[in-house]
């Protein structure tokens, strides 16, 4: 039997943890298809310049069936109730949960040709962990993995969708959060693993979710963050 190369599309590929994924998808043979909003030079993909919350007739070349989609943008915004403004919260809300609507919504024909198709959005910790000056996020998180949910019931049994929660991970996304040893050490020691997030564990996550589908897995939300949230 022929093992056929899948077509995975990673949407916001200039992301580090994006570029680990594709990273995965080429070394095993498979077809990555890129888009992110700035321009991208990777070798052996297909590449679309664009932004989610834009025009996506891009994305009427795709191939007719994708096997998997992959939704990497995201934001970390901190600040307490009295300094967050409405504005800060919908650009959230827009980056996290309505480009990732809209791209769904765009390619769900090809998600649902041939054998189906596995989904995975990138959620946080926050969403469901009463985190200190994380409301905007956890707000547009909690969005995203609720529309994950709703989403693996509406499409089953042609695609599966879930979500990955990862705690604060070691990406220039964090920069600010990790800008001197002492607050890596502080960062570290929050978690029960005594250890930040590391974008190389967490694309392997994403991979095998990528293969969700085959693996009999769908509506969840798989904790990626050093125990943050389950051990006290």
């Amino acid at each position: 039997m022929i093992n056929m190369k899948k077509n995975i599309l990673v949407i916001g590929g200039s992301s580090l943890i994006g570029q680990e994924v594709i990273a995965l998808i080429k070394a095993a043979g498979d077809h990555p298809i890129v888009t992110s909003r700035s321009n991208l030079e990777i070798e052996d993909v297909s590449f679309y310049q664009l932004d989610p919350n834009d025009d996506l007739s891009q994305l009427d070349a795709l191939p007719e069936s994708i096997d998997a989609l992959l939704y990497c943008p995201g934001s970390i915004s901190l600040k307490s109730i009295q300094r967050m403004e409405l504005s800060e919260i919908q650009a959230d809300m827009k980056i996290n949960f309505e480009g990732a609507f809209n791209v769904v919504k765009k390619v769900l024909p090809n998600l649902k040709k041939n054998d189906g198709a596995s989904v995975v959005f990138i959620s946080s910790v926050a969403a469901n962990t009463g985190m200190t000056f994380h409301t905007s996020i956890a707000a547009s998180k909690g969005a995203l993995e609720g529309f994950s949910r709703s989403l693996a019931a509406e499409l089953a049994p042609r695609v599966a969708v879930n979500c990955i929660a990862p705690s604060l991970t070691n990406t220039p996304l964090a920069a600010n959060l990790l800008s001197d040893e002492k607050r890596i050490k502080a960062s570290e020691e929050r978690h029960p693993l005594n250890a930040i997030g590391d974008p190389k564990a967490l694309a392997r996550v994403i991979y095998s979710l990528l293969s969700a589908k085959e693996n009999w897995i769908t509506g969840q939300t798989i904790s990626v963050d050093g125990g943050l949230s389950a051990i006290r």
